[in-house]
């Protein structure tokens, strides 16, 4: 299963796009992708688990190329046990203003990974 589920998220995850209003996130690359996925059979019942940690790269476009941002965005614990809005999200950016990153920054943290899950 873990072949599988590693096939799938990086599938899943290299061709992502989430669009706002103006605004297109882009994952530009997979910097890390480790954990493990499995199914077992317990009592007639098939348990789905799975634990990852995560971090792409990603790409922020306003507009028509109004502005361009560029980040990393890390998950460190992915996993069956919590929901997406527990998800620990930590964002990373490049030398760009201020302004930029906090209108942006709501995008990556909230709204880009409610989509992502």
């Amino acid at each position: 299963m873990a072949a599988w589920a590693n096939d799938t998220l990086r599938a899943t995850l290299s061709s992502f796009t989430h669009t706002m209003n103006d605004a297109t996130l882009t994952i530009t690359e997979i910097v890390k992708l480790e954990g493990e996925a499995s199914v077992s059979i317990r009592k007639g019942k098939k348990i789905i688990s799975y634990d990852y940690n995560i971090s792409l790269k990603w790409k922020v476009v306003l507009g028509e190329q109004v502005a361009t941002m560029e980040g990393k965005f890390d998950l460190p614990e992915v996993s069956n046990d919590s929901e997406w809005d527990e998800w620990e999200v930590r964002t990373e950016y490049g030398e760009d203003e201020q302004n930029l990153r906090s209108m942006l920054d709501q995008m990556v943290r909230t709204f880009a990974a409610k989509a992502l899950k």
